[in-house]
């Protein structure tokens, strides 16, 4: 079997440049490139991950680690759309992806454990707060880290920006000339979820506005039936003096708002406004559709890619250690103008 070797030795160069030239490296010349291609070619050669690991020192694999706590792993809208994006633009640097469990075949291992028995080269972080205890042996060792989720001292973390995105929306809200603003969290332990707590409370603050405890419920986590839970709170705890509008902080929490606050004989926006936060592909087949946030998700897998594999490969980085990616509005019909 031709190896990278036997191109290497034929083309007149190291095995390392053989491997960049077939990952498309920007530092391997263009001659360079051509004829290592067409030697390969001539040789019969098919890349082999094996024979590129051993000329790279690498194993080309970067692991994904995914929060399921509060069932928001693969399937989660949020995370697909990133990881999807993640995938692609890895890939673009020759690197394949591996998800890492706390199990290796019919074995209990830690994530570390994992990570090492199958020698990735990097790791990217889903995973919410819950998790901080079973991953903080990834993050005392020496693998490269990049988080989309949680928060941690000295890592890279690419992220939307919870703040301008909470504040777009509440003041649109403001703008239809609404002030009594409702709050429905998504769960607090998350930055998500504690960043657009934090953002809903500021914006009171700033423009004088009263906060009003029973305006405000937190779901525990992020399915449909804690939404439905945080929803019915909702109307238990403002039926003798419901707000104008609520600011949902996730988008499949705000659909089973309006369904349920729509089965309770609440119009939408007749009698209540609601706008959320992520745009997920649900938002638009609403009824009504959903004003709400866009997150650009395929910008945080890019970066969070970009990222990653210049930690990889010791390239400089000039970047924060929090990467914060800017939202926009996206206006529909769940909300309306109401009256001074």
């Amino acid at each position: 079997m031709v190896t990278i070797y036997d191109v290497a030795k034929e083309a007149g160069c190291s095995p390392a440049t053989v491997s960049k030239a077939f990952n498309n490296y920007k530092s391997v010349s263009e001659k360079t490139y051509k004829k290592i291609m067409e030697v390969a070619d001539r040789l019969g050669y098919t890349p082999n991950n094996s024979a590129r690991a051993l000329a790279t020192k690498k194993t080309w694999l970067i692991g994904v680690v995914l929060s399921q706590e509060l069932h928001a792993g693969i399937t989660h809208p949020h995370f697909s759309e990133i990881l999807q994006s993640f995938n692609l633009r890895v890939s673009e640097y020759g690197y394949d992806i591996v998800f890492i469990s706390k199990r290796f075949g019919d074995k209990a291992s830690s994530y570390l454990e994992h990570c090492l028995y199958r020698g990735v080269d990097g790791v990217l972080l889903a995973v919410g707060a819950k998790f901080r205890e079973e991953i903080q042996c990834l993050l005392d060792s020496d693998l490269k880290c990049v988080s989309v989720e949680g928060l941690y001292p000295n890592v890279y973390t690419v992220i939307s920006d919870n703040r301008m995105g909470s504040l777009q929306a509440l003041e649109y809200l403001y703008f239809l000339g609404h002030r009594k603003i409702g709050h429905i969290a998504c769960p607090l332990d998350s930055v998500a979820g504690r960043e657009r707590f934090e953002a809903y409370k500021k914006f009171l603050e700033m423009k004088g506005l009263e906060y009003n405890p029973k305006y405000v419920v937190e779901a525990q986590d992020y399915t449909h039936e804690a939404g439905k839970v945080a929803a019915l709170e909702f109307l238990q705890k403002t039926i003798d003096d419901l707000p104008t509008a609520v600011f949902v902080a996730y988008d499949d929490i705000a659909y089973v708002t309006m369904t349920t606050f729509q089965e309770k004989g609440v119009r939408i926006p007749e009698d209540i406004s609601i706008i959320g936060f992520d745009n997920i592909k649900l938002s638009s087949f609403m009824t009504p559709p959903l004003t709400t946030i866009e997150q650009n998700r395929m910008l945080i897998g890019q970066k969070a890619a970009d990222v990653l594999v210049s930690l990889i490969e010791d390239n400089p980085l000039d970047e924060p250690y929090e990467i914060r990616i800017p939202t926009r509005l996206i206006m529909r019909n769940s909300c309306m103008r109401i009256s001074d």
